[in-house]
């Protein structure tokens, strides 16, 4: 089982080395989670995938439940910070931050975005809370600018739907072009905004 407190405190350097462990048994499984599918990875291919003792793997997580569960969380968790940041702009500011909010998760880490999107159904209970959080958060963003009639489709409803179903599919899209971030802003201006200049 994973230990919550240590009896005895490590040096920084145990820490970092412990620290390193644990994130690449993250980076790892989110690497076999998107490449086969959660139900079909094991916490044997997982130790296998990360080099790892057994007893390391158990020192940090239970089960592989644990595991997704701490690569899918963050993200929501990071969004939700993002959204409550954007505050009083205008309508194309405050989109350009939504947009940006999707640039920043997908830099901090593109697997444990990508696996958010793919892991639900039996699983979603392990971060129902955050994910619940952060689209009520997303939909109030986009309601509060609806009367602007700065979307194309006239909808803060229809726009969050899109933008749900489409944002990190043209991130995965335009990921090894030098310019993905400029592309990444103006596909998602030219698909969901009205008016819109390009930047």
């Amino acid at each position: 089982m994973p230990r919550d407190n240590a009896a005895v405190a490590l040096s920084p350097k145990i820490r970092n080395r412990q620290g390193r462990t644990r994130q690449r048994i993250l980076d790892e499984s989110a690497r076999l989670f998107i490449a086969n599918g959660f139900e079909n990875v094991s916490v044997g291919d997982i130790i296998a995938a990360a080099e790892i003792a057994r007893s390391s793997f158990y020192r940090f997580f239970s089960n592989r439940e644990q595991v997704l569960a701490n690569i899918i969380r963050p993200v929501f968790e990071q969004g939700i910070i993002a959204l409550d940041a954007i505050g009083s702009r205008s309508p194309h500011e405050v989109m350009d931050a939504v947009f940006d909010m999707y640039l920043d998760l997908w830099k901090s880490s593109p697997d444990s975005l990508r696996v958010s999107t793919r892991v639900g159904g039996v699983h979603f209970y392990l971060f129902e809370d955050v994910h619940l959080t952060f689209r009520e958060k997303l939909a109030h963003t986009l309601a509060s600018i609806e009367s602007s009639g700065i979307f194309l489709n006239g909808s803060a409803n229809l726009t969050g739907r899109l933008l749900a179903r489409t944002a990190i599919p043209v991130l995965e899209t335009y990921a090894q072009n030098d310019n993905f971030e400029k592309l990444f802003r103006r596909s998602m201006r030219g698909f969901l905004l009205l008016q819109e200049k390009n930047r």
